[in-house]
């Protein structure tokens, strides 16, 4: 039986010497049409669509295609480089390196894959027949003009769409007679043709749904007991996954590659928690948790369900659409609902409901039952009426009480919030200036930017790009979002151009404080004293103001004359802690104590992976040994690096290495003894890594003798 598919593509890819002309800083036709052919077969696998998908060459160096075996000395040059089959990602890996230096017929490649279409392939039956050719012409065909009516006649009886991709054959500048010829091969089977970069910038750009023929649920709208109108409905917008269907496969660990031939089993087994013995599929019983007991389920208590009943749609009643707003609409889309396909008494009734609701401003409460004995849902029905193409009713569902959640805000409408005319002027200015429609000049084909059921969802793109990255590159990490994706969260430069007055008119008329909120203190918190752990004569760590022991002593603590004095060094601002507390004469040494603690703990503690704090003040400290003694420095530094190296902070001995902050060398002061610090890592790492000789000496003679045996 033959399979119905919605489409059949051949694609002829040349890869001739005529392609490999390259102008200056610009790719080779032969790069950009192979960008285009992959990206059409990555489209395809993609959108996961029933298409066969074949690949020709043309200009290849072999030829191998079912015409040049019938005719000797014809056809030359023509490869079919992958039969007609579901695409796959090993097709794009197929496609050829670079081009090769002989030359195909573009025309006799047509014939191939003409033939390709009637005899290569059997036992599928197409829905269309497509051949797209990407070319450019640069070879002259060897044409013969009597046989091309003939050709283009079989290409209509046989039902095939020619499509090309290349330079623009209808431009005069491109008018030549194989231009002339591929014309009529496009208007003859209505085929279309665009240049590389117009498909590329344009079709080809973003990822696209599959196109599917939409199904209706069939159902009679019930309205009172005697009112039914059969209605069909259908979903216009729905919540879904980008990839729906994922398909599991285990990797191989040798090849790195996915295996066809294994997978993993799964089995699925009931254990009882007391014994932990497998309990069979005929003697479980369902239950449900109630709290912390499971109240169990039987077959006999199914009669006491709530039944939904049949499938169905029935209005309960009418309301003013004022009363539905967006805070009560709830589910996964929304749906359109027509009078059924050829009814015409039930599209007369449905036009003149959706006019009466129109012009009274009611909408429609319905229930709704999927299928028999499902969930009933509620919904809210209201007129669509579009003057070029439809009118019908849309359905989307309502909220249940419980599933909204009331939030009370402040009263707006008050005294210090009223605004100026001016104010309000200004606003409407820059949303005048800021208008959607009018986003783009003339330069561009559409003003409108990010028009309704045309812009793409850039997080989609995303997903479907890493896909296909890493279909073709397995061991490479994701690359960021290409730069036709991050165009999509731009503000378009129109636009931006245009605000620019209208923002500084609302700055000059808004004067915005910072306001700081200030955070309240509990001053009545109860400690329950069994939990104190310090002593209880010890009450110095509890701050009088933050809490309230009753019946318990307090100390008055000496108030603090001057808060804003700095007392040691801090890891908030070491540096100027550091230079603070030197200007009021305190020795190097107790500042290099603290500048070293608050070093250590700015490393040690870190968790954002940023020590440019800790580095600008290890810095300033080795600064400052420098016009000293810097003893105490390389002997911190000794110790510090060791510690790094146990706590495994590399990154932090290469920040070291790279800022020039280590040791203090001789050159730099004389009093240090580190001439070299390589020469002097290296000795300390043999150092480290010499056992002495004395360790046998603490090896029990018994371990000894044991080794020995």
């Amino acid at each position: 039986m033959a399979r119905n598919l919605s489409q059949g593509t051949i694609i002829i890819l040349d890869v001739g010497r005529n392609v490999n002309t390259k102008e200056e800083n610009e790719k080779s036709f032969f790069e950009s049409a192979k960008a285009c052919t992959a990206r059409i077969l990555e489209r395809k696998i993609l959108s996961q669509g029933k298409n066969l998908v074949g690949v020709i060459l043309l200009g290849s160096k072999t030829t191998n295609n079912n015409m040049a075996k019938q005719y000797d000395g014809a056809f030359k040059h023509i490869e079919v480089l992958s039969e007609m089959q579901s695409p796959t990602w090993n097709m794009i890996r197929k496609l050829p390196e670079k081009p090769s230096e002989t030359r195909g017929d573009w025309f006799d490649a047509l014939i191939v894959a003409a033939d390709y279409y009637k005899n290569g392939i059997g036992g599928v039956k197409f829905g269309s027949k497509k051949i797209i050719l990407i070319t450019n012409f640069k070879r002259k065909s060897s044409f013969d003009p009597d046989s091309v009516e003939e050709v283009l006649n079989g290409f209509k009886e046989e039902g095939y769409e020619v499509d090309i991709i290349g330079p623009d054959i209808y431009s005069k500048e491109n008018d030549s007679e194989a231009t002339e010829l591929a014309r009529q091969f496009v208007e003859a089977t209505d085929g279309a043709t665009s240049t590389l970069d117009s498909i590329m910038k344009y079709e080809l750009l973003f990822h696209r749904k599959k196109m599917v023929n939409a199904s209706p649920w069939n159902v009679d709208l019930s309205i009172g007991p005697n009112i039914k109108i059969p209605v069909s409905t259908y979903i216009k917008l729905k919540d879904e996954p980008v990839v729906k269907n994922w398909q599991k496969a285990v990797k191989d660990p040798v090849t790195s590659a996915s295996s066809t031939s294994e997978a993993v089993d799964r089995k699925k087994e009931y254990i009882n928690p007391e014994d932990q013995s497998i309990v069979k599929v005929e003697d479980k019983i369902q239950g449900y948790h109630y709290g912390q007991a499971i109240i169990p389920f039987t077959d006999s208590d199914k009669t006491m369900l709530y039944q939904p009943g049949e499938k169905c749609l029935s209005v309960y009643g009418f309301t003013h659409a004022d009363n539905i707003s967006w805070q009560n609409l709830n589910g996964d889309g929304l749906s359109y609902v027509f009078a059924r396909k050829g009814d015409k008494n039930a599209q007369k009734a449905i036009r003149c409901l959706v006019e009466c609701l129109h012009e009274l401003n009611l909408v429609g409460i319905v229930r709704k039952v999927h299928n028999n004995n499902n969930a009933p849902k509620m919904f809210v029905l209201m007129p669509v009426i579009d003057t070029n193409n439809y009118v019908c009713l849309s359905i989307i569902a309502l909220c249940y009480k419980e599933e909204i959640k009331q939030m009370s805000f402040p009263a707006t409408n008050l005294k210090k919030y009223a605004c100026s005319a001016e104010q309000v002027n200004a606003f409407k200015d820059l949303i005048n200036a800021m208008d959607l429609t009018q986003a783009y000049d003339d330069t561009y084909d559409d003003k409108e930017a990010f028009p309704i059921a045309e812009c793409v969802s850039p997080a989609a793109q995303y997903v479907l790009d890493c896909i296909a990255f890493r279909a073709q590159n397995p061991g490479e990490p994701l690359p960021k979002p290409r730069e036709e994706i991050m165009s999509l969260f731009q503000v378009p430069p129109l636009l931006e151009e245009n605000a620019k007055k209208p923002i500084e008119k609302i700055k000059s008329l808004f004067t915005l404080n910072k306001v700081e909120v200030k955070k309240r203190k509990n001053k009545n918190i109860i400690l329950d004293i069994d939990q104190i752990q310090a002593p209880l004569g010890d009450f110095q760590q509890f701050q009088p103001d933050t809490t309230d022991i009753p019946n318990m002593p307090k100390v008055q603590l000496p108030a603090d004359n001057n808060p804003d004095e700095i007392h040691k060094i801090s890891t908030v601002n070491p540096v100027e802690d550091f230079k603070e507390l030197q200007n009021k004469n305190k020795p190097l040494s107790e500042l290099a104590t603290g500048m070293i603690k608050a070093i250590e703990s700015l490393i040690y503690n870190n968790i954002d992976g940023n020590y440019s704090k800790a580095l600008d003040a290890m810095k300033h400290l080795r600064s400052e040994f420098i016009k000293s003694d810097p003893t105490d420095y390389n002997d911190w530094m000794r110790k510090f690096k060791t510690d790094l190296a146990e706590c495994d902070k590399t990154q932090v001995l290469k920040l070291i290495m790279d800022k020039g902050i280590s040791y203090i060398l001789k050159e730099e002061n004389s009093a240090s003894k580190y001439e070299d610090e390589l020469s002097h890592e290296d000795s300390q790492l043999y150092e480290n890594d010499t056992i002495p000789n004395t360790t046998e000496l603490t090896i029990s003679t018994d371990v000894q003798n044991m080794f020995d045996d």
